[in-house]
This record gives structure tokens, C-alpha cells and sequence, in this order.
């Protein structure tokens, strides 16, 4: 084994792994970008870790992001298996690694960063070295505060541990030291169909003689070949299969767990749970589960788990981004296959199987790249190179540098799709084929189930709001010379979500459209465990909004169990905005009391001041946990109680977890004899127990991730 502060390797991996794309994409232009530098490299998934033999790799470059409660995203799940094993059985198992990770994550959630944490953690105390530091990102300020610096650092620190072949890597880097700026600011154009206007000031573009830190534009790594038509994969045969033409390859995808691969099923029933004058549309919507297609899941699902549905982007959309590309209707719609460029760099891992099974522009863009991701800055730098307009280009590579920083920032808050970057930047036209390898792959989406398969295993059954709504964007144009004298109008932004229309729109067209699904690996163990494992312990759930939903299946659950047992003690926190308008399952949670399933019921009202009143009701569930405090307190501390989150991360999922560690530390102060041995419960305590007189909400929080760790806290949190 060579000395690894002293051996040059001749390969580099970059590994990756995301939930959303965002990571991918990153690890992506940074495994492009060190190709080009001239280092030897390879780039991988890290559920691929037997096809690249990991415990083989010297040199590697992490990228890695967070999901739900600081948990590693779905593909990455076997790979963290695999380490956890190594590392318990060999503490050297990987003394022979060199790394560096950066970790992106968001400060708005609870354990921030902790795939990356974790991960490095883990590594090092296997013996692995860290050849650079690593970065943790944070979304709630902007990734690129962090990634930007941190990979223009990682150049000099990979040229220590790896071998390059150019002679001076920073001649790889552009450096834009003077640019002319001279383009006058406009209004943006009006809303074009589908698109919306981007309202932004370039205004201070003018003062300028030269702008810094714009990154280099990535080259085009893909080609697009016409075939002939009888080599694509066919449309699905039937126009109630609304699934990607590919889908039927989708099926044979080998999982570890046979349960989580995708099958097809079947739109049953739908009917909407709120009223009218409801601020969002929620729907309940049964999936039925065919004998034939979800026979690997049968069995092997239960109240609490979550599946992924495979969306498209929205029609209109795609039409229009076809247009603006001055790509023909029919072209759009003909067979094509995507090639390398450079032998020595892969195409982007969604865009893979287009270089064997041709499939469509429009298909592609249908399917398999997110249109909607907020926009980064490589995708604008790479952008700017299509201009035809001398505008055009400095706009964007404005947008690009430390000076238009801001600027970046207002576009972002626009959210803006790729149609409205296009028509911002009216003269920019990208070859179809660098486009969609611009942008990140199309993430499927996931959802709870709500319905127990004690009751009915023939289906699944999903609770959603109908994701549209409006943004408020300061208008720059508005504001008055005197800025004292009046605030900046507010220009509204029309935005919708990508799943949740679109089954909206196979339920209202009565058919029995048939959807592409997979069943989600359950890492928290998100279940309510059977009532003849835990006959005495205490339940409680907290649930506002559709975070309900998974509680009705675990109520289901229970109500099936108490007809052969005694009903133990359960208790549900639910909040809603108004109790006449959004009381998601009222009847079914009425019924769960009546027939004991449920014990114990608090709902809270965010804006309903007279059923609050009425009801002598809270505004929202972490309020009612604090108005209870010392009966959880109890329940979780002298009776063994099991507590289940589900619902926000950003905001409730914070405000309950806050909550939760005030009520530990008031019962504390309450009953100090419990102080001692529950610090000596723990395995790190930053406060002596010697002086252990009082609690803190620091050491509250380490007894809640000790109940997390022992399965007794157990959160289900999304973005």
C-alpha cells in the first residue's frame, strides 16, 4: 500500500448523491471542469459502488446532499449499508483513501448537512484522510456562497494528490478581467404564453468597467443523431398509459429490496377534501395495485411508508420551449440518439440510456429534465454563449460574477423555468442537445400513503394539495427617487408544481390513466410497530396539513388491531387554517375516537380566532405540545412513548422539534431528580454531571436525538 501523503494517484472519482438533482448536477460540472484541466477521472452515483469498486478508490471528491430529517438521499441507501459494515468490522478499512466532501443543506432544517457530516465523520474514523476541506452549503443563503470558493480552492489541493497532464491547470480557468459594459438597462418583455417576466435591474451593469469571478463556460459534452423511426422506443400503446415511452425498461430495474421497483398502476378514485373557499385544493386519490404489475409489493408495504410517482413537466411548457428553440413540430417529435463529444467525459447520468434507446426531443424534455429547478450559475454562463445580442451575453454573464450578486439573487426568487430564462434573454438559443444536458434530471415525486393494507392492500392512497400559487416580487421599476417616500410595487409571479397538476388533470378526465410508481425505502422506519409489540406504550402523532396523512393509515392500522386487543393510549396533534374550510379526514378521525383507535385529539387553527375561541383550541400543533408540556413530558420520559412528526421540515417540523426540547428542559426544571440519570443516558453530554442541577435546551436536544436513535422520536419531513 503506497504512503498517501506522498503517492500521486492517476484516477480521481467523483462521487455523488441527490435527491433533487442538485447535487448531481454540481459533482457533474466539477468531474466536466477536472477533465478538462487534464486530470484522469470518473464520475458515479454512489449506489454504483460495486461497478466503480470503491474500497479500491485512493483519491475521491464527494458531493453529497440532505434529505427529509437530515437524512442521505434514496440513492446512496446501499452504499451507506455497505460503508456502515466496512467501517464497524475494519476501524482501517479505508486508510488507503484520500477525500474531500462538500456537502450542501439547508439552515432551515434541523441537522444541517448531515449526509456530509456523517459521511466525513465515518471516514476519517476509518482512517481515510481528508485531502482538502470540506464545504458545507447552505440553500437558505445561496449554494453558490460556499461552492464557488470551495471549488476554485479544490484545484491547487487535487494537483497535490493527483496527477495532471496540462502543464498549468489555471490555464483551464477564465478569468474575465475586463468587459465592456455599456448595455442600457430595459423593462422586460410581457408574459408570453407559458412564460413569465423576469423583472430585473441591470441598471448598475453600467457603472461598471469590468466584472470578476464569472466561472468558465463548461463545453458542450453531447451530439444529437436522428435515427430511423422503427430504433425509438414507441409511444406507451394506449393513451391511459401516461408514462415515459421507456417505461417498460424502468420495470426491469434490479433493486436489493424487490419492493422498490417501479411497476405501473392505476388512477382509481379521487375526490377533493376541502372546501371551496379553502386556500389550496387538497385531493385524496386511490392508486390501484394490480395482481399482476405490484405483485413484488404485495406484503411488503405498510401504513407510513412513502412511494415515488413519476411526473412529466407540463405540456404547454414543452411546446412552447420547442418553439422558442425554432425547433419543427415534427423534428421535435423524431427518433434521435445522444453521443459523446469527448471520449473522455460521460454524459450526464439521466441522459445515458439515450445513447442505446432513441428517444425524442420533445419526449426527452417531457420526461427526463427538470424544467422548473432553480437556475444555476453554470447553466447561465453556459447560456450566455448562445446570445446573438451583445446584451444578452453581458447580462448573463453579469448575473454570473461577485458584482451582479444580487441581480443572481432576484432572478432566483422569481423561480423562474428555463422557458422564462429564454425569453429574458431573447437572442439565446441553445442547440436543443446542449440544453437538455444543461439541465438537471426530472426527479420523481413522493408521497405518503394514508391507508393501511390491513384494511384494503389492493391500493395506495395519497393526499396532496394541488401545488399552485403566486409569488411577490418587488417591482425595481417602481420605486420613486425619494425610496422613503413609497414602497416598490409588488409584481405577482403565477407558479405551478409539477406532479401535483398533472394528477389533477388525469382525475378530471375520467379515465383510468395507469402512472409509473416505485415504492421508497423506509430509512427512518416510519411505522407504527404492531400493537402486540408494544400492547402498553403511549402513541403520539403530530400532523397539520397533509402531514396527516400517514397517521390515518397508522389510526387504520390500529383500528384493525384493537378488534383482537385492549386500546392503548394514542394521541394526535392536527392543525389546519380554518375549521370549516380545511379539516383534512375529519370524518375518518371522528370515527378513529369513536372507536378507540385514537384517544386522545388536539386541533389547532391557524386562522379560525372564533374556533379557537369556540374550541378552546391552539393556532399550531407546537403551541398545544407546549399547553401540554407535562403530560408529553411524561409520556415520553417515564412511560417509553413513541412520538411521530410528519409534515414541513422548513418550518413546522423546526417550530415542533424547538417545542419538543422546551418541554424536555421545563419538566426538568419541574422534576430535577431526573436530571442525573438522564444525562448519564447519554452518550456525549457537554455539561458535567456533577454539576447537573439544571438542563439545557443543548442537552434537550441531544435526549432528542438519542429517542431519534432509538427510534422513539421518528420524523417524516419534507421541503
Amino acid at each position: 500500500m503506497p504512503d498517501t501523503s506522498t503517492f500521486m494517484d492517476t484516477q480521481v472519482a467523483f462521487l455523488y448523491a441527490s435527491q433533487t438533482g442538485n447535487a448531481e448536477s454540481i459533482s457533474y460540472n466539477i468531474y466536466e471542469d477536472a477533465v478538462k484541466r487534464g486530470f484522469s477521472a470518473s464520475w458515479h452515483v454512489l449506489d454504483d459502488y460495486e461497478k466503480f469498486k470503491f474500497n479500491e478508490l485512493r483519491t475521491v471528491v464527494f458531493v453529497v446532499s440532505t434529505t427529509g430529517d437530515g437524512d442521505p438521499p434514496d440513492n446512496s441507501a446501499r452504499f451507506w449499508r455497505v460503508l456502515r459494515k466496512a467501517t464497524r468490522s475494519n476501524p482501517t478499512a479505508y486508510s488507503h483513501l484520500r477525500f474531500t466532501i462538500l456537502g450542501l443543506g439547508d439552515t432551515n432544517y434541523s441537522n444541517f448537512c448531515n449526509t456530509a457530516q456523517r459521511l466525513d465523520k465515518q471516514l476519517l474514523a476509518a482512517g481515510a484522510t481528508a485531502f482538502y476541506p470540506k464545504g458545507l452549503a447552505d440553500d437558505a443563503t445561496g449554494l453558490e456562497e460556499t461552492v464557488e470558493p470551495w471549488i476554485d480552492g479544490l484545484w491547487p489541493a487535487l494537483a497535490q494528490v493527483a496527477r495532471c497532464s496540462s502543464q498549468d491547470a489555471d490555464q483551464a480557468t477564465e478569468q474575465l478581467s475586463k468587459l465592456d459594459m455599456n448595455a442600457a438597462s430595459q423593462e422586460p418583455e410581457s408574459n408570453v404564453q407559458v412564460s413569465q417576466p423576469l423583472l430585473l435591474d441591470f441598471q448598475h451593469m453600467a457603472q461598471l468597467a469590468s466584472i470578476t469571478g464569472v466561472p468558465r463556460a463548461s463545453a458542450p459534452v453531447c451530439a444529437a443523431v436522428y435515427v430511423d423511426e422503427q430504433d425509438v422506443d414507441k409511444s406507451p400503446e394506449s393513451d391511459m398509459v401516461s408514462c415515459p415511452p421507456w417505461y417498460k425498461d424502468l420495470l426491469d430495474t434490479k433493486c436489493d429490496d424487490p419492493s422498490l421497483a417501479p411497476f405501473v398502476s392505476t388512477v382509481g378514485s379521487t375526490k377533493q377534501i376541502t372546501a371551496p373557499e379553502a386556500l389550496k385544493r387538497t385531493l385524496v386519490m386511490d392508486l390501484e395495485l394490480s395482481e399482476t404489475d405490484a405483485q413484488h409489493v404485495k406484503g411488503r408495504w405498510r401504513a407510513g411508508d412513502a412511494f415515488n410517482i413519476y411526473a412529466p413537466n407540463d405540456t404547454a411548457l414543452v411546446a412552447a420551449i420547442i418553439a422558442k428553440l425554432g425547433v419543427k413540430p415534427h423534428d421535435a417529435k423524431r427518433p434521435l440518439r445522444l453521443e459523446q463529444k469527448d471520449a473522455k467525459i460521460e454524459l450526464p447520468a439521466h441522459l445515458r440510456r439515450f445513447t442505446t434507446a432513441a428517444a425524442s426531443f420533445q419526449d426527452i424534455l417531457l420526461w427526463s429534465v427538470d424544467l422548473s429547478s432553480l437556475p444555476r450559475k453554470p447553466l447561465l454562463r453556459a447560456l450566455a454563449e448562445y446570445c446573438s445580442e451583445t446584451s444578452d451575453r453581458q447580462r448573463l454573464l453579469y448575473l454570473c460574477s461577485k458584482q451582479g450578486l444580487k441581480t443572481f439573487e432576484a432572478l432566483r426568487s422569481h423561480m423562474p423555468t428555463i422557458l422564462d430564462l429564454l425569453h429574458a434573454f431573447p437572442s439565446c438559443t441553445p442547440p436543443p442537445e446542449r440544453l437538455i444536458e444543461l439541465l438537471p434530471p426530472l426527479a420523481p415525486r413522493s408521497y405518503s400513503i394514508c391507508n393501511a393494507p390491513q384494511v384494503d392492500a389492493t391500493k395506495w392512497r395519497i393526499a396532496f394539495n394541488v401545488v399552485e400559487y403566486e409569488l411577490e416580487i418587488e417591482d425595481p421599476f417602481s420605486k420613486s427617487e425619494d425610496a422613503s417616500s413609497a414602497s416598490p410595487a409588488l409584481h405577482r409571479v403565477s407558479r405551478r408544481g409539477v406532479c401535483t397538476p398533472w394528477l389533477e388533470l388525469l382525475a378530471k378526465s375520467g379515465s383510468k390513466s395507469r402512472i409509473l410508481v416505485a415504492k421508497r425505502p423506509n430509512l427512518n422506519a416510519f411505522h407504527l410497530p404492531a400493537l402486540a409489540d408494544i400492547p402498553e406504550r403511549p402513541v403520539i402523532m403530530v400532523g397539520p396539513g397533509t402531514g396527516v396523512a400517514p397517521f390515518i393509515g397508522f389510526l387504520e392500522q390500529r383500528s384493525q388491531e384493537l378488534q383482537q386487543a385492549n386500546a392503548p393510549f394514542t394521541w394526535l396533534f392536527f392543525g389546519c387554517r380554518n375549521s370549516a374550510h380545511d379539516y383534512l379526514f375529519k370524518p375518518e378521525i371522528q370515527q378513529f375516537v369513536e372507536n378507540r383507535a385514537l384517544s386522545r385529539l388536539s386541533v389547532c387553527f391557524s386562522r379560525d380566532p372564533d374556533a379557537r375561541a369556540q374550541l378552546a383550541a391552539e393556532k399550531y400543533v407546537q403551541d398545544a405540545m407546549l399547553k401540554h408540556a407535562d403530560e408529553i413530558a411524561d409520556y415520553m420520559l417515564n412511560q417509553n412513548a413513541l412520538l411521530f412528526v410528519c409534515g414541513d421540515a422548513k418550518g413546522m417540523g423546526k417550530d415542533v422539534n424547538d417545542a419538543l426540547a422546551a418541554i424536555v428542559c421545563l419538566y426538568a426544571a419541574k422534576h430535577p431528580h431526573i436530571i442525573r440519570p438522564l444525562l448519564e443516558s447519554l452518550p456525549k453530554s457537554s455539561l458535567p454531571v456533577d454539576d447537573a442541577s439544571q438542563l439545557s435546551k443543548a442537552q434537550a436536544l441531544q435526549v432528542l436525538m438519542q429517542w431519534s436513535a432509538q427510534k422513539r422520536y421518528v420524523r417524516d419531513l419534507w421541503a
